[in-house]
């Protein structure tokens, strides 16, 4: 016997899975925004999900309404800074997306749900909303302890940095760091802090002011941007700001966003 599909029962369960991925990419790839926002984009996404009664169309058809559907929501869900910016949350929310369809397709393959119904990517079942609430957050768990998993490993990496500024090369050894996110708050374009001891700021050099927060206090560095940057001898194709600070460890010199090597 067909399953017989609900809209309104449609548009709900994929509005809670879209707020998931949204939710998920964002505290995974540090993107902050509002509340409101993530809301918008997760009903805006849900109403791809309406392709479910055009049928099945292929792989190449399923993959573009993906692609679309990833471009719109993550227009609306997050402030634009730039394209390339735009265009790495888009493959994080991508990603994200692929991950949870992926999990919930095996706990198709693996329990047979009575009426549920997955056409191209599109999750549609008769459901509990207790259910539904509790695949969900056993997913989100499951990505975020292998992110945990994958940020440990990294964490007390030690790299040869080397930068070019103003047509001057440098270079350091420089430390992941997990711990540091910070962001030039124009671009969004990451930040590697480096001691004053490894290069020196020409006047002549555009500077930008980043705010950081630490313990008890908020302050700012200085920071210019850099023209090269080359992480264990790998170009880092996007834009790279270096802000100067007292470092002082012997082990050390520059202290890295992981996002970078991401």
């Amino acid at each position: 016997m067909p399953t017989v599909v609900y809209v309104d029962v449609l548009l709900f369960i994929n509005t809670i899975i879209t707020y998931a991925v949204l939710i998920t990419a964002e505290r995974l790839f540090k993107r902050q925004t509002k509340v409101l926002r993530l809301i918008a984009a997760a009903f805006a996404g849900s109403l791809f999900s309406l392709l479910i009664f055009v049928g099945a169309k292929g792989f190449f058809f399923s993959l573009l309404i993906k692609n679309v559907s990833s471009l719109l929501i993550t227009l609306i869900a997050f402030p634009f800074s730039g394209k390339k910016e735009f265009f790495r949350t888009t493959l994080a929310v991508i990603a994200v997306s692929a991950v949870y369809g992926g999990m919930f397709i095996l706990i198709y393959q693996l329990f047979k749900p009575p009426n549920m119904v997955i056409v191209n990517d599109i999750v549609y079942f008769e459901f509990n909303p207790l259910v539904l609430l509790l695949c969900t957050a056993i997913i989100y768990i499951v990505i975020s302890l292998f992110h945990k998993l994958f940020r440990e490993r990294i964490k007390n990496s030690v790299i040869p940095l080397k930068f070019s500024v103003n047509q001057h090369e440098y270079g350091c050894i420089g430390k992941i760091d997990t711990g540091c996110n910070l962001r030039e708050p124009f671009s969004g374009a990451p930040v590697i802090i480096v001691d004053r001891s490894v290069m020196k700021i020409d006047d002549t050099v555009p500077k930008r002011v980043i705010p950081y927060s630490a313990v008890e206090k908020n302050s700012f560095l200085y920071a210019v941007k850099a023209d090269c940057v080359k992480l264990d001898g790998k170009t880092v194709d996007r834009e790279i700001y270096l802000a100067l600070t007292d470092i002082k460890n012997d082990s050390f010199q520059a202290v890295i966003n992981s996002e970078i090597v991401r």
